[in-house]
């Protein structure tokens, strides 16, 4: 303990070249040569569902050269227009999937339609040789868990990456390691929010395309607020935890948008793990006070994180369990009620730089951080481009899948039992797993 704690001239010089190491990612490429290399070796890909969300990825892949947009497909006229401009070239168009999986020249095929046709497409592309990106969640019933285990078996060579980019972003990488590496200490609870005044509704033209556009709203096609929003949240505290929830309660309804829809406005669950931990996640539709965020909380330390941005607490030495004897927690500071109620930027050439005691405390706290290996300036890409250029990879350099199958199936199944508990009212708990 007293040499990981220990920060010298040394030691910070030393560690310096391992901060780019917890973004280890291939990055954007920075000459001519280099991009028209990896064109010519380029993942020839098809777009199915180009909404909203297949625009917004659509949007990145017109960035990476190691893919290649050969076709899009929609089964709305807007929307297939509006893919063409996102990816910003002159793919072919269908409204039928089938015909573009039947396509010899498409190497793999992104996802991005309503959740209850996630788990049909992805194994028709599988079963057509295709490699497959799948946006999240990854199923919409229970069966399909076990029909995708099975279709991917039968297709080992094939690539299935889950659209949880997250997992491709440094903040959240950096938090991973800070748990790895013991500075929260014991970790018992993850407490995750997603908040919005919004009505969530998109606007229709044309009254027959309602459920189309809108199928968010309808439990046909969707798993409301817990599958569109809680499924991050829930794969961040399985990340954390490295396990699956065993049990979940869980409470909401339709209490503040009276306009016809049929999944709840505001969702609140409660997820226990083993020994004794838990995760919380609450979402709603009538306020965004606290917009999106999560807190990992342990014995040692808290983190705050959203999507671009970290703050570190450190509990006070003298509280921690486990007994610690330091005053100081980094060496060389003497650790102020100020810093610590201040906290410490993950990303710290973000913040407005502070003067006096309380800043040259947290330089030692950056040192400190960067002796342990998870120090990072700024956030180098953003994690939906992230996530792609991992697609890419897995298929052409054989890196693993950064959300494989079985990350993809804990965090739908997780979705399934919280939207059962608060239909039903009752505590959900998972089938207990022979050794």
């Amino acid at each position: 303990m007293k040499d990981r704690d220990e920060v010298t001239r040394r030691n910070f010089l030393k560690t310096a070249a391992s901060f780019a190491a917890v973004a280890a990612l291939p990055q954007v490429a920075g000459t001519s040569d280099s991009a028209q290399a990896a064109s010519n070796d380029a993942v020839r890909y098809g777009f199915i569902g180009t909404g909203t969300q297949g625009c917004t990825l659509l949007r990145f892949l017109a960035t990476i050269p190691e893919g290649r947009c050969l076709a899009t497909c929609d089964i709305y006229p807007p929307n297939v227009q509006k893919g063409v401009e996102a990816i910003g070239a002159k793919p072919d168009t269908y409204d039928d999937y089938r015909r573009l999986l039947d396509r010899k020249d498409v190497d793999a095929v992104l996802i991005a339609t309503p959740l209850y046709l996630h788990a049909r497409m992805t194994m028709d592309a599988l079963d057509a040789g295709k490699h497959v990106f799948i946006e999240k969640s990854m199923f919409f019933k229970e069966a399909e868990a076990e029909q995708i285990r099975q279709a991917v078996a039968v297709h080992p060579k094939q690539v299935l990456q889950v659209g949880l980019h997250r997992r491709s972003g440094v903040l959240f990488q950096i938090a991973i390691e800070m748990v790895r590496k013991g500075a929260l200490g014991k970790i018992l609870l993850v407490q995750s929010r997603v908040t919005t005044n919004s009505t969530w509704r998109r606007p229709v033209a044309d009254a027959k395309f309602e459920r189309l556009i809108n199928w968010r709203m309808y439990r046909e096609y969707s798993g409301g607020l817990m599958a569109e929003m809680g499924s991050h949240f829930i794969d961040i505290a399985n990340w954390v935890y490295e396990a699956e929830p065993v049990s979940v309660i869980g409470t909401g309804g339709i209490d503040y948008w009276k306009d016809g829809r049929e999944t709840q406005d505001n969702v609140q669950a409660i997820f226990d793990y083993p020994d004794g931990r838990r995760h919380t996640f609450n979402s709603m539709l009538f306020n965004g006070h606290h917009a999106n965020g999560v807190v990992i909380m342990g014995d040692q330390g808290t983190l705050e994180l959203k999507d671009d941005r970290g703050i570190y607490f450190r509990e006070p030495v003298a509280k921690i369990s486990t007994g610690a004897a330091k005053e100081n927690w980094w060496a060389g500071a003497t650790v102020s009620k100020a810093a610590m109620q201040k906290g410490i930027p993950i990303f710290p050439e973000r913040e407005a730089k502070d003067s006096g005691f309380v800043d040259r405390e947290l330089g030692y706290a950056r040192r400190w951080l960067a002796s342990m290996g998870i120090y990072q300036p700024e956030e180098p890409y953003d994690p939906y481009w992230g996530e792609l250029v991992n697609f890419f990879a897995s298929i052409r350099e054989g890196k693993p899948v950064i959300a494989p199958l079985e990350v993809g199936t804990a965090d739908a199944m997780a979705v399934i039992n919280a939207n059962r508990a608060i239909d039903t009212g009752q505590k959900v708990s998972w089938p207990k797993k022979v050794a």
